[in-house]
């Protein structure tokens, strides 16, 4: 049994370049500089925890309070002290209560501690042999401080499992957006400290199990009346979610090498205890991760977003720094971004898992030059930024059609998997669009001959993606005649919708409109 809290568990690297573990209470080390987890999903997990550990125990009372702390950071002793308050939620150990596990021993069979890891092969893949990309015997043991950190990343990542598996409070592999300092060489605690805003309301010891919730008897979800909300639990439990049932076996262990770290360690950990009916959690808002809602019913359920096939592309970037509309939906970023006081010293970094139920597809992080729009010019801004990616939008949908004329002498009755398509159009287009942004951020109107002069090389970019693309997918046979002619026929239609559509004319006369007003 360890604690959490005054155990070097933390695998770090400092300005030397020398890699060590701390504990948490040695983080406002300023020597450290970065966390390395040995996979990307704990290291965003572990950015989390720590977010969530500084937002729980030392939240500013106010922006000026924020500043003090950015300049000076916080004294050794005040952060012992206030981390002492919770220690009794992190001890790791066959006794409970233990860091998010179950207060109950669980009445179920062990299985692999493999499962506590989100891209485990599930029982079904496994029944039906299909472990291909991540096999079945690839993690067997994990040492403590490993186990620790897949518990967390499982907890906040928490995807659907089968019948009462509880997804987390933001769903099955939610996106989670941090700002990060422009200067990558800042210490960890500063990066850290980006994401933690002023906060007011203290809590009382006895709201402990509220914020943990393993301090307390599991709110199971066999009934809808247990369901768990912002109003019956404390707002700092959307750090320390806990929607499924697990239980390491601490009883079963084993000396060796840990399959995730890849350190030696006598009493490795191998299997573990999960049971369904966890706590169900329902109209979160989480601060770290953006939602989306119906753009026509302002009391839709807010969704949080996720990660899609393809990864994020240049469209969402908009809805990840600042509220914007399309057709469907609206997009809010995560209250984190919103409360940016620093947006001159920030960048973005979005991260998670693009799940299909149980099975995770893919693991997708970017990040973003920017973390919020200038103030100054905002809206106009925004809606040349938006008028910008509905051209694309909606010339994707002709490159896609034209190919298929070409392909096909049926197109509309064409079947298949046409999303290479798609990914290519928007990772291929993603450096223009990059150089618009960038331009558009400094000269944020179309009444700057530079905003104006970047919109028209960003239609003219497009214009010419669409038809390399084309011509390189659709004059692959030259000596089919026949093939040749429909090629053409597409070629030319693609070129006539593309000149024809009303956002393009939108984009190029709202910059005319200006130049001419400049010019009066």
């Amino acid at each position: 049994m360890f604690c959490l809290i005054t155990e070097r568990w933390l695998p770090v690297i400092d300005r030397s370049g020398q890699r060590r573990k701390i504990s948490p209470q040695q983080l406002f080390d300023n020597d450290i500089v970065e966390l390395v987890w040995p996979r990307a999903d704990f290291q965003g997990a572990a950015y989390q925890l720590l977010i969530g550990l500084m937002q729980t125990v030392t939240p500013p009372r106010d922006e000026e309070e924020w500043d003090e702390v950015w300049e000076e950071g916080i004294k050794p002793s005040d952060w012992h002290n206030a981390l002492e308050g919770i220690a009794e939620a992190f001890n790791f150990g066959p006794q409970k209560p233990a860091f998010l596990q179950d207060l109950d021993t669980l009445p179920v069979e062990s299985s692999s501690i493999a499962g506590l890891l989100v891209d485990a092969p599930g029982g079904n893949t496994l029944k039906l042999n299909k472990d291909h990309f991540v096999k079945r015997s690839v993690y067997q043991q994990f040492c403590p401080h490993c186990a620790a950190m897949a518990l967390y990343t499982v907890q906040t990542n928490s995807p659907a499992a089968g019948a009462g598996f509880r997804t987390s409070m933001r769903g099955g592999g939610p996106m989670t957006t941090l700002l990060v300092p422009q200067k990558t060489d800042e210490a960890l605690w500063r990066k850290l400290w980006l994401n933690v805003f002023p906060a007011r309301d203290k809590w009382e010891k006895e709201q402990l199990p509220l914020i943990f919730p393993w301090l307390a008897a599991t709110r199971s979800s066999e009934t809808p009346k247990n369901i768990v909300t912002p109003e019956n639990a404390h707002p700092l439990q959307a750090y320390w979610g806990m929607p499924r049932r697990l239980e390491i076996d601490f009883s079963q262990s084993t000396s060796g090498k840990c399959d995730l770290c890849g350190e030696m360690h006598e009493a490795l950990l191998t299997r573990m205890r999960s049971k369904n009916y966890g706590v169900q959690y329902d109209t979160w808002i989480h601060p770290l991760s953006p939602y989306r809602r119906a753009a026509k019913d302002a009391s839709a359920p807010m969704i949080p977003l996720k990660g899609q096939p393809g990864g994020l592309a240049y469209k969402d970037w908009l809805g990840l720094v600042v509220e914007s509309e399309e057709k469907l939906n609206c997009t809010f970023p995560a209250k984190v971004i919103r409360m940016n006081t620093v947006p001159h010293l920030t960048n973005l970094w979005c991260f998670g898992y693009d799940m299909d139920n149980a099975k995770a597809r893919c693991w997708y992080e970017h990040r973003l030059t920017l973390s919020t729009l200038p103030k100054a010019h905002q809206d106009e801004l925004k809606e040349l930024l938006q008028t910008a990616v509905e051209l694309a939008t909606s010339s994707l949908p002709l490159l896609r059609y034209a190919l298929k004329e070409a392909w096909f002498t049926t197109p509309k009755e064409a079947k298949g998997d046409f999303s290479f398509i798609d990914i290519a159009f928007w990772q291929q287009t993603e450096a223009d669009f990059s150089k618009l942004w960038k331009t558009l951020n400094q000269y944020p109107s179309a009444t700057f001959p530079e905003a104006r002069h970047a919109l028209r090389l960003w239609q003219v970019s497009l214009r010419d993606y669409l038809f390399h693309a084309f011509d390189e997918r659709a004059f692959t046979n030259p000596d089919e005649v026949a093939d040749l002619t429909r090629i053409l026929r597409a070629r030319l239609n693609l070129n006539k919708n593309f000149i024809k559509q009303k956002c393009l004319k939108e984009l190029l006369q709202l910059t005319q409109e200006h130049k001419e007003k400049q010019d009066v």
